[in-house]
């Protein structure tokens, strides 16, 4: 991390209480800046820090929200305005992840997904949009590999990203010009508890367990995160093999890329 660039800076966090997210404000914090979090618990170290417990260079607020929620976001974004007016960087890291296959997947299922993964990010950033402006900020959205095609056993999860990457990438054509950034990143599996808090074809709770294969953790993914805002260039970032592969062999050769999809991830729709 260059520190140099994040002194004094006004950021903003989603879901900052668990996973990819506390990690940024974990790393954040030992900057002097300011971070606003945005979720619907209070970080643990929010909690340190207001009972003296821990301190930090930077000053931290939280703002507790709903993100599926417009109602909740203009709320949040009220109560924002009276700790700044202008905004550097909004990680849009908040999500939820849906598992199952498509012909076992209720309508009620893409709403959920939508309504966090995609209008929740999109209607924050449009709120903001005042605050970015004012201070040529960037926006970065946590995603993921999956996004880049449509994975089996993923169809509302895929989606609902893909859907996001098309949003931010019109919105880095037509604010370029005043000076706004949108970054795309999606890491690979990481270790949080996003399939735990996940839902089903039906909707409701999934409640997996943790990937067992080979994963990043919170910390690693945080930090590619911190260095692609720093990276002037950055658009779509993708931390390691599969995505790199996911993302080329779309446009190389789709029908190799779904072979291996359907073999590498058929169990996950049997």
């Amino acid at each position: 991390m260059r520190t140099d660039l994040w002194k004094g800076k006004t950021i903003v966090i989603t879901g900052g209480s668990s996973g990819i997210g506390e990690a940024l404000l974990e790393s954040l914090s030992q900057v002097p800046c300011k971070i606003i979090n945005l979720s619907r618990s209070e970080p643990e170290l929010v909690r340190k820090i207001s009972k003296k417990k821990e301190k930090r260079p930077a000053e931290i607020f939280h703002i507790q929200a709903d993100l599926s929620s417009e109602k909740e976001i203009n709320k949040a974004v009220a109560k924002l305005a009276k700790l700044t007016d202008g905004v550097d960087v909004l990680f849009n890291n908040a999500g939820i992840t849906a598992h199952s296959r498509f012909d076992q997947t209720q309508i009620e299922a893409f709403r959920k997904a939508f309504e966090v993964n995609f209008f929740g990010p999109v209607f924050l950033t449009m709120r903001l949009l005042p605050f970015l402006k004012r201070n040529k900020g960037a926006v970065m959205v946590t995603s993921t590999v999956s996004g880049l095609y449509g994975i089996p056993a993923r169809s509302a999860y895929s989606s609902s990203k893909s859907a996001l990457h098309a949003v931010m990438e019109s919105a880095r054509i037509e604010l370029s010009e005043e000076g706004l950034r949108f970054i795309i990143f999606c890491p690979p599996y990481t270790k949080t508890n996003l399939r735990a808090s996940g839902i089903d074809g039906d909707g409701q709770k999934l409640g997996e367990p943790h990937y067992s294969g080979k994963s990043k953790t919170p910390e690693e993914v945080a930090e590619k995160m911190i260095l692609a805002i720093e990276d002037p260039n950055s658009r779509l970032v993708v931390m390691d093999k599969s995505g790199w592969f996911v993302q080329w062999m779309r446009n190389i050769s789709p029908s190799f890329l779904e072979k291996v999809l359907y073999k590498k991830l058929y169990k996950d729709f049997h």
